[in-house]
């Protein structure tokens, strides 16, 4: 159902409490769904206690329809119903129903209880319930002006960077995609402007005024005072005065305020950008130095990890397991018809010779008397699955031993013994290899951990971790060097422009003050074909416009407007500025190149309520291309903020001809922490979306959210230095939606203000997706453990990328020697030196990516820190 209202907040100026004399509207009204379970509408708004000085903004409700059966009401607790209060807006002559309860007549402004407190508020409109969930937040002012600021300094920096800088020719460029032209353009037009208004073109304008009268040019008045008033010395008089307020003048002030605030944005996008590549430098700096040939080691992780682990060394743990597989896997049991118990110990999986499926499994049988597993009668033994048990394919793995009540039947051949299962009962776990090899690693763990413990929890860097710290290192060397020049860059350009605007300034203070009002009619007039200056303005205007991107009217306009929003409706702007986000990383890091007219497309989403807006974005070299949709609608009818549709195609296929297709979902939530706790905390909500709204539909899309919460993890599992904010579904967190999340959910900590390279957590979400999650990460049917995508740089977005010779075994904690599986690949980004490292983890064939400490999305292990764990079961690879 489409709701029939809408809900905006407004700035209301009152005169006294019965006279209203302005409303201005925020941009954009609420988001409101319906949910056809409840049968009713909902949406969610936030407050900010703490933001002192931002008090007019006021939540108000305006029927769409023409049909007002009775006043909106609040359904109160205790079954009462709280008016709502109809105001009339006298420019628009819309009528809106805000909650006016007492009158601050200090400040001029009717104020409520609700909806200006945090919890749930249920509004009655024309006999339909709308649910408005309002959550509060921590923000002062100041911050909320951060974001303010930050989103729309991102939008004009996208529009006026038509290249990333990743990509772009730094020294053509700038590093901000303002050239020497750019440079020169504004130069001139300031020139010719200043050479404007030392000589702008006047017109002589007839007016009466007094003068002596051998002096007068008389007008009819003259006559009168000839005759009325005898012997005056002064007389009315024709006369002229100059006027600099000509439709050429006109036009020269509206073009030079056109330039004014294009050239303002240049040099407030230059000089944020040396403070933020300063910064990263300096932040980047502190990552080079913060290494040594020690480490803390976190206490709390490692206390984890051995609970795991104990946990994992109880026969109780793999029984569970065992049953929630077979459970999943649908298998039918019998009650009925003769049983017995056949006590096996699998010892591998058989091929079909034709298909190459596995088909059943190598068992060893226990013999009784021997009190040992072997084979039967020294023959090569094998439970083939047939029928119904096909599934057990799935279920049972290496070193199970197992007892299965059923009627099976002996196939004896000449070389090898065959059992089949005719029918089973039950199926119990009696033993498993995994239980004695989690017992081994809990007990070396448990000394370490005592060894450590006498340490103060510091450790010594073994010779494989100070060598995976050089490899960081050197990565880090060259982005300071990068971000660097970047900044020297953008402060050559602030130095150039900034002094030209303060000129242009003057110049357009000077046209003020001869009276000159802006129009932006260019007028048909000699004067720009015979003055060089005027004509030099106009050249410059224009020029000025399409090196920078804004040759187009409308698209210049729609950026004034959002110039001058306040600050209102803080989620939809946080949900927005997440937007421009998720543009400005895949654009620059990444290096996907736009559609033509995505700048219309990411204004639309701006400025409008539309849905389903979306931009296409390309990568040639990567063989990816993303489609980029705000909001859109899924099949089942439920809206997630963003949604990213991946096609890719495989390094081998040279013409693009076989596409592959992901999809990756994502969901802004401006909540804080008592905000999360009331929806069950972080893995609440995204339960919620997980599964409640079904985002993931049925399982298939990966599904974050985005917030910017710093203490929104219920517990830290992970020790990078990410994981003490964001959740990237690389381990499980106490009772999770699921054992082992594999990158399938999570959530991740985006926020302007508290955080050193907050784009960074974007980045290496949007990395996992584009590295990781597209492709199916079992690589038991591939020659190694490289991608079937052209591998890209998680750093920097190059697909320059080359292997690089490994080394053939390492020494492990206990200093033995250990030969590297052939499997492993390693490779090296040849522009930012970024070592990617492929792997599959222990116990499965799953494919696991090192991306250093820093980019690595998997979780590193509490005691080595270089070592990653497998997000599918908690494994670990041997690097």
């Amino acid at each position: 159902m489409k709701p029939f209202f809408e809900i905006k907040y407004l700035e209301l100026i009152w005169y006294d409490k019965n006279t209203l004399t302005k409303v201005t509207e925020s941009l954009n009204s609420l988001y409101i769904q319906y949910d056809e379970d409840k049968a009713q509408f909902e949406c969610e708004t936030t407050i900010y206690p703490n933001a002192q000085g931002a008090e007019r903004g006021q939540l108000a409700f305006r029927f769409l329809n023409k049909k007002e059966e009775s006043k909106p009401y609040i359904e109160m607790a205790n079954g009462n119903a709280k008016y709502l209060t109809p105001i009339k807006d006298s420019d628009t002559g819309l009528t809106w129903w805000i909650v006016a309860d007492e009158w601050d007549s200090k400040n001029k402004i009717w104020r409520s209880i609700a909806p200006n407190i945090a919890g749930t508020v249920r509004f009655r409109l024309q006999n339909k319930t709308c649910e408005l969930s309002v959550a509060g937040g921590d923000f002062t002012r100041e911050q909320l002006e951060t974001y303010l600021r930050s989103f729309k300094n991102d939008l004009w920096e996208l529009i006026l960077d038509e290249n990333s800088a990743a990509q772009a020719d730094v020294k053509a460029s700038n590093g901000m995609g303002i050239n020497e032209k750019v440079i020169d353009c504004i130069n001139n037009l300031v020139s010719h402007a200043e050479k404007v208004l030392s000589t702008p073109k006047v017109e002589l304008r007839e007016i009466q005024a007094l003068k002596p009268r051998k002096a007068v040019k008389p007008v009819n008045r003259t006559f009168m005072e000839l005759v009325t008033k005898t012997n005056q010395r002064f007389l009315t008089s024709r006369a002229t005065e100059p006027s600099y307020n000509v439709s050429e003048n006109r036009y020269m002030l509206f073009a030079l305020e056109r330039c004014y605030r294009i050239i303002k944005q240049i040099v407030i996008l230059a000089n944020n950008k040396v403070e933020r590549y300063q910064d990263t430098v300096v932040k980047l700096q502190s990552q080079h130095d913060g290494f040594s040939d020690s480490v803390i080691v976190n206490r709390d992780l490692v206390v984890a990890d051995l609970y795991k682990l104990k946990e994992q060394s109880q026969l109780s743990y793999w029984k569970e397991k065992l049953n929630e597989k077979i459970k999943n896997n649908d298998i039918d049991f019998q009650e009925n018809g003769y049983f017995e118990d056949f006590y096996i110990r699998i010892d591998g999986k058989t091929k079909d010779q034709y298909s190459g499926e596995h088909d059943g499994f190598f068992i060893l049988i226990w013999n009784g008397y021997s009190k040992q597993w072997e084979k039967l009668n020294g023959k090569t033994t094998i439970l083939t699955l047939r029928q119904n048990y096909s599934k057990f394919v799935n279920v049972f793995e290496s070193g199970m031993d197992l007892k299965i009540t059923c009627n099976k039947k002996l196939i004896e051949n000449q070389n090898s013994n065959l059992y089949v299962l005719n029918s089973v009962k039950s199926i119990e776990l009696i033993g498993a290899n995994s239980i004695l090899a989690a017992r081994k690693a809990f007990e070396k763990e448990r000394d370490e951990g005592i060894k450590l413990n006498k340490q103060s929890w510091q450790k010594q860097l073994t010779k494989q971790d100070l060598d995976e710290q050089d490899k960081e290192k050197q990565a880090l060397r060259n982005r300071i060097l990068f971000y660097g020049n970047n900044q020297a860059l953008s402060e050559y350009v602030y130095k150039k422009v900034e002094p030209k605007l303060r000129q242009l300034d003057l110049v357009i203070k000077g046209f003020k003050k001869l009276q000159i009002k802006p129009a932006a009619n260019f007028p048909n007039s000699m004067t720009f074909v015979q003055n060089p200056h005027y004509q030099g303005v106009h050249h410059g205007y224009k020029i000025l416009r399409n090196v920078t991107n804004l040759a187009d009217e409308e698209l210049l306009v729609s950026l004034e407007e959002i110039d001058a929003i306040g600050l209102v409706n803080m989620p939809m702007l946080y949900e927005r500025w997440c937007f421009l986000q998720l543009v400005k990383v895949l654009k620059d890091p990444f290096r996907f190149t736009p559609q033509n007219n995505w700048k219309y497309y990411l204004i639309d989403a701006i400025k409008t309520n539309k849905t389903d807006i979306a931009i296409s974005l390309s990568n040639d070299d990567a063989k990816r291309f993303i489609t980029l949709t705000y909001e859109k609608t899924l099949d089942h009818g439920k809206r997630p903020d963003f949604v990213l549709d991946l096609t890719w195609f495989s390094k081998e296929d040279t013409n693009n001809t076989q596409s592959n297709h992901k999809r990756f979902v994502m969901d802004a939530k401006f909540y804080n922490k008592v905000t999360f706790d009331r929806f069950g905390g972080l893995l609440g909500v995204i339960e919620n979306l997980y599964h409640g709204k079904n985002y993931s539909e049925n399982g298939q899309n990966p599904v974050f959210i985005i917030h910017p919460c710093p203490n929104a993890l219920p517990a830290r599992v992970t020790s990078q230095p990410w994981g003490k904010y964001s959740h990237l579904g690389e381990i499980n967190i106490g009772n999770e939606i699921g054992k082992y999340p594999n990158h399938s959910y999570g959530g991740i900590f985006l926020n302007p203000i508290d955080r050193e390279i907050y784009n960074d957590e974007l980045q290496r979400l949007l990395g996992m997706f584009l590295q990781y999650k597209l492709e199916d990460s079992n690589t038991q049917i591939q020659a190694n453990d490289l991608t079937i995508a052209v591998p890209i740089c998680i750093r920097c977005g190059s697909t320059r990328i080359e292997q690089v010779q490994k080394t053939s075994e390492y020494a492990n904690n206990l200093g033995d020697r250990v030969t590297r599986t052939p499997r492993s690949v390693w490779c090296k980004c040849t522009e930012c030196e970024q070592y990617q490292i492929f792997n599959h983890c222990r116990s499965k064939n799953t494919r696991l990516i090192k991306n250093g400490l820093y980019w690595s999305y998997h979780s590193a292990r509490a005691i080595e820190h270089f070592n990653m764990k497998c997000p599918s079961c908690g494994e670990w690879g041997a690097w």
